[in-house]
């Protein structure tokens, strides 16, 4: 009885402690955003549009909703790689982590769909320069808008996971949301580059591969928080494949960002030649530095992790998980920084 108590009690204590986490996370990430904006000069400002543009609020509303997406799908996919990879049963059925990540994976994907689907709207009412209200009168016009269509494809596919995944009850099961998530990451990642027909090609590949890596990264980590924990046993080899996950994820980050970032900096300036000019002096530059130093500080965290921590857990304890802390919450700044930089174009 005791032990049944203790069981629900548990049960009933960890979405409480989820959803603090994520609430803090996302506030973390919104205050980074908002002073990033403003230090850029990118903040959205009031336009003397008359009655025809969509207004302040919707200016604003629309970078919140990207970090919220942007959250939402890091909490899904640290979900799913906690089902699929770091609590693998080769395929077998999943245990109680496992279908309490399948479970959270479901509902971090419903926000996502729901985000998303509000930044189409938001999206088509700003590129339009025309009232939310109003944009029933401008379906046609919305509905070909690249970045309105990459959302909508989004939210359409990420419903579909949300459902699918509900009473997945093995890894094999869980596997297929992970390729339906990554499908849903990649026409974002598309949309996000401007249209140089110069750079678009590499730098919307290298960002699809940056947006892929980084998610399985960060949110592999928030994966462990959530699951790792509450396995003292399975512990150790939960920290050695996410060791694994995140060392090609940090590689493939590094690599396809700075590439990307090479090909931003140099539609920007007119030219590959004149990218070190617009690092240096434009408000993109400043803010993709300090993007570059939060992911490095991360990298280095990872480092003293193999090092220092994971070896001997037991003795480390406290230690790993302010560590670990520490990392989540340098993440959650970098995402704030990411969408800023998205908004700095």
């Amino acid at each position: 009885m005791t032990t049944t108590r203790a069981t629900r009690v548990a049960r009933h204590r960890m979405p409480g402690r989820l959803v603090a986490g994520g609430a803090s996370a996302v506030a973390v990430a919104a205050v980074a955003m908002v002073i990033a904006l403003y230090a850029a000069g990118s903040e959205p400002k009031t336009a003397d549009d008359g009655l025809g543009g969509p207004g302040l609020l919707v200016e604003w509303l629309l970078p919140f909703f990207r970090l919220l997406a942007t959250m939402a799908t890091v909490g899904c996919a640290g979900a799913l790689l906690a089902a699929v990879v770091l609590l693998r049963t080769d395929g077998g059925p999943l245990g109680l982590q496992g279908r309490r990540a399948i479970r959270d994976a479901s509902n971090s994907a419903i926000i996502w769909a729901v985000s998303s689907f509000a930044g189409a709207i938001l999206t088509a009412a700003i590129l339009l320069a025309t009232p939310v209200s109003l944009l029933r009168l401008r379906l046609d016009d919305a509905l070909a808008v690249p970045e309105v269509k990459s959302l909508l494809i989004t939210g359409i596919l990420v419903v579909a996971l949300a459902i699918g995944i509900r009473r997945a009850e093995t890894s094999a099961g869980a596997g297929l949301g992970v390729l339906v998530a990554i499908a849903a990451l990649v026409p974002p990642a598309l949309t996000a580059f401007p249209r140089n027909e110069s750079y678009v090609v590499l730098a919307g590949a290298a960002l699809v591969i940056h947006v892929i890596a980084a998610t399985s990264w960060v949110g592999g980590l928030a994966g462990l928080v959530r699951y790792g924990r509450a396995s003292r046993n399975g512990l150790p080899l939960v920290l050695e494949r996410f060791s694994q996950v995140a060392l090609l994820s940090s590689i493939a980050v590094l690599l396809s960002g700075l590439i990307s970032a090479a090909a931003r900096l140099a539609a920007k300036g007119g030219g590959y030649g004149k990218a070190l000019d617009v690092l240096t002096s434009d408000p993109y530059g400043a803010l993709l530095l300090a993007k570059t130093i939060a992911f490095i500080i991360l990298i280095i965290g990872g480092w003293l992790h193999r090092r220092h921590t994971i070896g001997d857990i037991d003795a480390t304890g406290s230690r790993f998980w302010q560590l670990v802390a520490g990392e989540l919450f340098i993440m959650a700044v970098a995402i704030g920084l990411s969408i800023a930089l998205a908004q700095t174009i």
